[in-house]
């Protein structure tokens, strides 16, 4: 019989521990070990003696018995009988085998204790009340206290534990939360499309944890989070009810999910008149991980996922048959079954995925996944790293103190830094006073635009031009739209972003009457194509908890990170015709402008989170004498130049036989964030990427 002692935490314990395998030279590892060991026990603020066991864990020697013996003599049978280990290489060892059967043996037992129910005799009834006391301060649900901290910030909450009912039913637990900001953003960028999405492995928790995104005018927010107990239609429905009556005006057009029939089904159910997407980032990743599967016998895999994406580009209903049945005359289609129940699955939800049946009524923008996946990212990967065997109360806290503070705050500070300058006077009027990553895409069409003349564009109707093709014989059809319809090119750049191209800014530039006014109302007025005024109002400042060093390093990081927002990044500046090439080639004042630019990032960055007002203002003075004397000294006084200069094929045939600059930056890749077909034609296709 070995001794017994008793640790005041689980920490303690795993120090003596270790402590005493350094001592003796040992090393025990986990034989088995309940659920609940070691998690962080809610109990009521008492001190007692009754206790109540949460788990338990077994520890034995690592030279102690075999853990795995089934599974290696299973593993040696299958490899005499000439199955699938037999063509592995495998060592010769002098001892196969550490184990010595040491029977060293350590229990630990996980318990809470209630001091302050203690009983002074010990006899049954005083027991019987003490249990039943315990028990009842047990079943007082502990996330009660958290609940009403939120509601206290002011956050709209949902809270109902799992319960059973007197007829004997089990009441599902569901918690839903919204702040303030997210219910704004939510009415503001959520009425024509939101996103659904569920967020897998955030916690040691198996509950699932749903998210609701928008797409805003500099990135994506989640503006609510709500857990099920379990993933159903049912249980999602509810949730979805929860925030439909918090914000009686939101009634989104689109949804956009993954491919699951509860997420489907539950929209559809409280969302009568929506649309139902399928995003087509996750669509493109099940398809590829489905038939590389070898247990899929899927024999000409490139194949039948170019098939797959030509179905899902198809621009017409006969171009969509006739892709379809072209799949289905296909080889592995006829000896695979597998293969044809799979796609048989998605060709159900074909009004889902394919561009032709379920793009047709998206008014703006074309919505990707991608930004979404990055947020979720940054959720586990940094706000809850170390936090991986937390329960779903601790989960939520860092969720709602940190994560979503800090996604608001990014909004903020986009809003202000891409609304803050002045604008070349070779940036047309309908490119101004719009978010970087907008503006920027219409102005590089508006350079391509450049290229066309009046005899180009003939009207074709009302509403209606047709614009020639520089690269082509082909004619582009631009309409503008009405009331009842929305604007539309023919042209592949509006079909991948729905955003002006550059047949749109050739009518904008050279046919009087025709700008950014004619465009449907329902179009020109997204919230998409403008800053939002609330966040201009502020100072953009963080909570006292984020500053300091944390916020240094936060930037840093986002400085070196190649994903970050767009709106942030410069706009990529092109020599001017005027300039002499030599001088682009060679500048010898290239490294102070570079050390002066940094000085004026850090500067830019550093002064959001400053709160003391009196020296903001006199910051302020001070760059104002400094920009007065760089006027002073400049030819131009150009600040914020969102386009390169105009393409010449005159500067094109002059530089032609010039060498290029030995340190070259290599541009951005065209089809960041661009999965199947798409991606193909882009890489033929030189066209500007969103």
């Amino acid at each position: 019989m070995g001794s017994v002692e008793t640790f005041e935490s689980l920490e303690d314990f795993n120090a003596c521990l270790q402590q005493y395998e350094e001592d003796t030279n040992t090393k025990f590892v986990v034989l088995k070990s309940d659920r609940a060991f070691g998690k962080n026990v809610k109990t009521v603020p008492f001190n007692g003696v009754p206790f109540k066991i949460i788990g338990k864990k077994t520890y034995i020697c690592h030279q102690g018995r075999d853990k795995h013996a089934k599974a290696k003599q299973r593993r040696q049978e299958s490899k005499a009988q000439g199955h699938e280990y037999s063509c592995l290489k495998t060592r010769r060892l002098m001892q196969p085998t550490k184990k010595m059967g040491c029977p060293a043996t350590i229990n630990v037992v996980h318990i809470a204790r209630f001091p302050e129910y203690k009983i002074t005799e010990d006899n049954p009834y005083q027991k019987r009340e003490m249990s039943s006391a315990v028990r009842e301060a047990l079943r007082l649900d502990p996330k009660r206290a958290l609940v009403n901290t939120w509601k206290e910030e002011g956050c709209s909450v949902e809270y109902r534990p799992s319960q059973k009912e007197e007829d004997g039913s089990v009441l599902k637990m569901l918690l839903c939360l919204q702040t303030p900001w997210q219910k704004r953003l939510m009415l503001l960028y959520g009425q024509h499309m939101c996103l659904l999405d569920e967020t897998y492995r955030a916690g040691r928790n198996s509950l699932p944890l749903y998210f609701l995104w928008v797409r805003t005018n500099v990135s994506y927010a989640a503006v609510g989070v709500f857990v099920t107990q379990t993933e159903t239609k049912e249980d999602i429905a509810e949730a979805l009810k929860v925030f439909q009556k918090w914000n009686s005006d939101w009634n989104p057009s689109h949804f956009m999910v993954d491919f699951c029939e509860a997420e489907i089904s539950a929209l559809e159910e409280v969302f009568k008149g929506s649309k139902v997407l399928l995003c087509d980032v996750h669509q493109e990743k099940a398809w590829t991980e489905w038939t590389r599967k070898k247990d899929n016998g899927v024999a000409s895999q490139e194949e039948v996922l170019k098939l797959l994406r030509a179905i899902a580009d198809s621009q017409t209903n006969e171009e969509f048959e006739k892709n379809t049945v072209t799949l289905q005359q296909h080889p592995d289609w006829q000896s695979n079954e597998k293969l044809k129940k799979f796609v048989s699955t998605w060709l159900v939800h074909a009004e889902r995925w394919v561009n032709m049946l379920g793009n047709v009524h998206v008014n703006v923008v074309a919505f990707k996944n991608k930004g979404v996946e990055r947020e979720k990212d940054v959720l586990k990967h940094s706000h809850l790293k170390g936090h991986r065997n937390c329960s779903l109360s601790e989960t939520l806290i860092v969720i709602m103190k940190h994560f979503l503070p800090r996604s608001y705050q990014k909004y903020v500070e986009l809003n202000i830094k891409c609304s803050n300058g002045k604008y070349s006077t070779n940036v047309p009027c309908y490119v101004k006073h719009r978010p970087r990553v907008i503006a920027q895409h219409i102005m590089k069409q508006h350079q391509e635009s450049l290229l066309y003349n009046t005899s180009d564009i003939m009207s074709s109707g009302k509403n209606i031009f047709s614009v020639h093709s520089q690269t082509s014989q082909e004619k582009h059809q631009v309409n503008f739209g009405t009331d009842d319809e929305l604007p539309s090119c023919t042209c592949i750049d509006w079909q991948r972003h729905l955003l002006p191209c550059q047949h749109f800014c050739a009518i904008f530039t050279l046919v009087p009457g025709w700008g950014w006014e004619n465009l449907s109302a329902a179009y020109r007025t997204n919230p998409l194509f403008t800053f939002d005024e609330v966040c201009l109002g502020q100072s953009g400042t963080l909570p006292a908890d984020l500053q300091g060093e944390e916020v240094l390093k936060n930037n840093q990081e986002n400085d070196t990170n190649p994903e970050r927002d767009s709106c942030t990044s410069s706009p990529e500046r092109c020599p001017s015709p005027a300039a002499p090439f030599e001088t682009i080639l060679t500048s010898p004042n290239a490294e102070k402008r570079e050390k002066c630019g940094t000085l004026l990032k850090e500067i830019s960055e550093l002064t959001c989170y400053i709160q003391d007002r009196t020296f903001l203002d006199s910051v302020a003075d001070r760059l104002k004498d400094l920009l007065e004397d760089i006027r002073r000294h400049t030819h131009h006084d150009d600040i914020l130049d969102l386009s390169c200069a105009p393409p010449s094929k005159k500067l094109c045939s002059a530089t032609a036989g010039l060498p290029e600059p030995l340190n070259k930056v290599p541009e951005r890749c065209p089809i960041s964030g661009i999965v199947g077909s798409q991606a193909e034609l882009v890489r033929a296709t030189p066209t500007n990427d969103f």
